[in-house]
């Protein structure tokens, strides 16, 4: 059994987008563009014919697609196959694949017709798009395309009609419809332009001369204000919910940035501050205050997975408990150091252990020269939980930032805290 969000599906689906978005933009201009079909008949067929088997493999796919009851994902397949074969969406896909081509041998010229039913599919394109944006790091720009797509796609769409009333009405009989001269090509581009102009509601085009001329324009600008409203206000909301988070970060910023003129600290001082604002920003918010909103239990595996491995490095850590290591992670806390800070220096009091996310440090003697350098994954520190019920260390050396370096710290306290459940640890 596949399951609905995993990684095969996130593939397939391209593979299923293809398939629509082939038929919703094609069924259209070879109905409405005879010549496009008789000129490019091979081609159609093949890519017709292909479509159609991704649409059939899709069915069968979507058989042995898990599904999420109650919020437990069903992986019998039995039941999965039950489900799915009960569902609207099967009945969807078997009328998009039901074989209407057939048709074509008493009616040969009318076979794009016959492909109308393929468009059923298109219901699909809301799930694709919720899976997608769920596994790109870029959700925004996704969004911004499938509504740049849906416009284009109603432009297209309306220049196919506005061509088959033409047509109908007859080519050149008034100035309203499409002359009738030129090629293939040129009737597509004359047709997009007008469709762009009336439903972008620009006008600037010869009036209708027929009552239903009228009225399939007065329609055009209804849908064209509809449309553009629509979009300009999805695309509004997502350039605002992407500029929430930059917005209330500056005011952070701004605010800390009068406090230090105000008490006119150090201009250099000053220059470090704003610049760990600036790298807080650019690493996207390494820490875990974007995961506030999970349960404590997701959060706690989270924890785990990201820092339990380091941990168990530690030498004197690796005969402890599971169960002491997992209480050691939860208690781990995000530091941030800006280029050149010392985070240790020799002779301290050692109260606290570094696991390094990222970045490099560098460890360095007495006369400055730099005896080793560590980088993300290393730990140092760890004197600084030694030695629990004995009084306190001292560090042996400093501690040097190379660049930014993003830390989790493990402090005595902390561990003294944990050793009260487990005292063996000790």
């Amino acid at each position: 059994v596949i399951a609905p969000d995993g990684r095969f599906m996130y593939i397939w689906f391209y593979f299923v987008v293809f398939a629509i978005r082939y038929n919703l933009w094609v069924v259209i201009l070879r109905i409405a563009f005879p010549a496009a079909q008789d000129e490019f008949t091979v081609a159609w067929l093949v890519f017709d014919y292909f479509c159609d088997f991704l649409y059939v493999l899709d069915i069968i796919i979507n058989f042995r697609t898990g599904f999420l009851e109650e919020g437990i994902l069903v992986v019998d397949a039995k039941r999965v196959a039950r489900h799915y074969a009960v569902s609207k969406n099967f009945i969807a896909d078997l009328l998009s694949v039901f074989p209407t081509d057939i048709l074509c041998v008493l009616y040969p010229e009318r076979l794009p017709m016959l492909r109308i039913n393929r468009l059923i599919k298109a219901y699909k394109s809301f799930r694709i798009k919720s899976l997608m944006e769920s596994h790109t790091t870029y959700p925004t720009f996704l969004r911004v395309f499938f509504l740049l797509h849906l416009m284009f796609l109603l432009i297209n769409w309306n220049a196919g009609f506005y061509i088959m009333i033409s047509r109908t009405e007859g080519f050149g009989t008034n100035a309203w419809v499409y002359p009738g001269n030129g090629s293939l090509y040129q009737q597509y581009l004359k047709s997009l332009y007008w469709s762009t102009l009336t439903l972008t509601a620009i006008g600037d085009l010869p009036s209708p001369a027929t009552n239903f001329e009228y009225l399939y324009t007065i329609a055009c600008y209804l849908c064209g204000v509809f449309m553009f409203a629509t979009i300009v206000g999805n695309a509004g909301s997502i350039i605002v919910n992407r500029n929430a988070n930059r917005l209330d970060f500056e005011r952070q910023r701004e605010g800390t940035n009068n406090y230090m003129r105000k008490n006119r600290v150090p201009k250099d001082l000053q220059r470090r501050v704003l610049m760990w604002y600036d790298y807080s920003w650019a690493s996207g918010g390494g820490d875990l205050n974007s995961l506030t909103l999970l349960p404590d239990k997701l959060k706690t595996e989270i924890a785990l997975h990201v820092n339990l491995e380091t941990l168990r490095k530690v030498t004197f850590l690796q005969k402890c408990q599971p169960e002491f290591l997992h209480d050691l992670v939860l208690m781990m806390k995000l530091r941030i150091f800006t280029p050149g800070d010392f985070i240790c220096r020799k002779g301290e009091v050692a109260r606290e252990m570094y696991v390094i996310i990222d970045g490099k440090i560098e460890v360095v003697g007495e006369v400055g020269q730099v005896l080793k350098v560590l980088s993300g994954g290393d730990f140092f520190g760890e004197i600084g939980i030694l030695s629990l019920s004995e009084g306190q260390n001292r560090r042996t050396a400093d501690i040097r930032t190379i660049g930014y370096v993003e830390c989790f710290v493990l402090s005595k306290e902390d561990v003294l805290k944990a050793t009260r459940d487990y005292p063996e640890a000790q």
